[in-house]
């Protein structure tokens, strides 16, 4: 499936429209300005470039992640590749990978829709918070061991141009408080430019089709 394709099918499970495209009554003798060329529509333009990823503790290289502004500036495309075989289903011939879609919903929250290679999707909601960091969240998610909890994705900028992101589950305790947050997987972005070794990696399944 090519990326236009992709981009319209996950478009569609977007939960409400783009903040951006909120009905106006315009001034017809105004100038045009695309609403997405302001906050909160640029609130995640950081993560914008063609990324590098290695696990922050290690140092590890973990996959090649690129995000581009679509839609006329109104949506963010995500393409990870997994370069090592952590997440790789049992038995299965490919590494993982994924997409993602990203916009803002009327009241200015962003709004991302994570499908990976697997199938399925994640879809996690949020804003930036009072440190400058996009922190988006899923709803409450029931486990296969019947345990509640939540999903949190973070994202912040760092020094020399480079990235900050990591994920955390949460569980909900039988009186109603939440674990101390357990962190899933934890990145350094560095911009791919600056890893030649990795420039030319071959493109995912998806880009190559």
């Amino acid at each position: 499936m090519n990326k236009t394709n992709i981009a319209f099918a996950l478009a569609a499970t977007l939960i409400g429209a783009s903040g951006a495209l909120a009905q106006q009554t315009p001034d017809p003798d105004a100038p045009f300005v695309n609403p997405c060329s302001q906050s909160p529509a640029t609130d995640f333009d950081f993560w914008v470039g063609d990324w590098v990823a290695f696990d922050y503790e290690t140092g590890v290289v973990q996959g090649i992640d690129r995000i581009e502004r679509i839609n006329n500036g109104c949506t963010l495309w995500q393409h990870w590749s997994q370069l090592t075989d952590r997440y790789r289903g049992p038995n299965a011939d490919f590494r993982y990978g994924g997409v993602s879609l990203s916009s803002t919903l009327r009241d200015g929250r962003w709004q991302q829709v994570w499908v990976g290679n697997w199938g399925g999707t994640i879809t996690l909601t949020g804003e930036l918070d009072e440190n400058g960091r996009m922190v988006l969240t899923t709803e409450p998610q029931t486990t296969q061991n019947g345990d509640i909890g939540v999903q949190r994705w973070y994202w912040e900028q760092t020094e020399n141009g480079e990235l900050h992101s990591w994920g955390d589950w949460r569980t909900r305790q039988e009186d109603g408080t939440w674990t101390e947050p357990q962190i899933f997987w934890n990145l350094r972005y560095v911009p791919r430019s600056s890893s030649p070794e990795l420039v030319a990696a071959p493109p995912a399944e998806d880009e190559a089709g």
